[in-house]
């Protein structure tokens, strides 16, 4: 299965449960030809005022760990190990987030130079013997930043 299938597979079992979230396939596995661990980022958008515990409860009963914002405001973080490896973050659609993700994203499938970046970005963090989430997230930070000014100046 492509990291494309196992995202819509998983897209529809969440969906079945939680039909009010916006739900997207990001990270280095929803860029093809990306270099990426075999683990699929998912992001979950809820509108504003909505009840953010029903959702958190909902994603453990599908076998999420809720590890709460795990570092980064305003978003919170799942996982689950079983079979396929998934990460979800859960953001406010439409936020500052939601929109940084998208972008990103769509700016590395649109341009193979950006991608190029990233990916050494990433070996350079992993060579360096980096294997906390928090610290390869810092380690990348500056080149995501760089990567999303040029994303939202093309845009």
């Amino acid at each position: 299965m492509t990291s494309g299938d196992l995202f819509a597979s998983e897209a529809l079992r969440i969906t079945a449960e939680l039909p009010d979230v916006a739900i997207e396939h990001i990270g280095s596995t929803a860029v093809p030809g990306l270099l990426a661990k075999p683990i699929i980022d998912v992001m979950l958008g809820i509108e504003p005022g909505c009840d953010v515990l029903s959702v958190r409860r909902e994603l453990v009963v599908l076998g999420y760990e809720d590890l709460g914002e795990a570092g980064v405001p305003g978003r919170l973080y799942f996982r689950r190990r079983e079979n396929s490896a998934f990460n979800i973050a859960l953001v406010e659609r439409d936020g500052a987030l939601w929109r940084d993700n998208a972008a990103l994203r769509d700016y590395l499938r649109a341009n193979s130079s950006a991608a190029r970046e990233y990916a050494a970005a990433k070996r350079s963090a992993f060579e360096s013997g980096i294997r906390s989430l928090l610290a390869y997230s810092k380690y990348k930070g500056p080149v995501i930043d760089r990567l999303l000014k040029q994303a939202f100046t093309v845009a």
